[in-house]
């Protein structure tokens, strides 16, 4: 089936609107995109080429969770447990205040009772 070529932004007036573009296809020779374009095409099933991708970096908002470096986690080897606990107002506030992370504050307390642990239980 031969698909029929649209510009980028019939495809996304298309898509606004809640119709297919599976029939259609883009010539993404010497065009740019802006990147919110792009996840809006990619969603109706539009692969958008990395060269016809366009963003400036001060549009881009700033997000306080994403500072900081970024490490690779393996999906497929780390499992994610989630835990529910109950706070004094107290420490609740301390909490807020000092913008502590309690995932990663729990994972490293259980990661060291368990060496300690496991470091106590061989000596014995």
């Amino acid at each position: 089936m031969t698909k029929h070529k649209i510009s980028v932004s019939e495809a996304l007036r298309k898509l606004e609107a809640g119709e297919s573009v599976s029939g259609y296809s883009i010539d993404f020779d010497r065009i740019k995109i802006e990147a919110l374009d792009v996840m809006k095409l990619s969603k109706g099933g539009i692969v958008v080429p990395e060269s016809a991708i366009y963003y400036d970096d001060d549009d881009i908002a700033y997000d306080e969770d994403f500072e900081g470096d970024w490490v690779r986690v393996d999906t497929a080897t780390k499992s994610k447990t989630e835990v529910r606990i109950t706070l004094q107002d107290d420490i609740k506030q301390w909490v807020e205040e000092n913008n502590v992370q309690l995932d990663q504050l729990i994972e490293k307390l259980l990661d060291g009772f368990y060496r300690a642990q496991k470091m106590t239980s061989e000596k014995a």
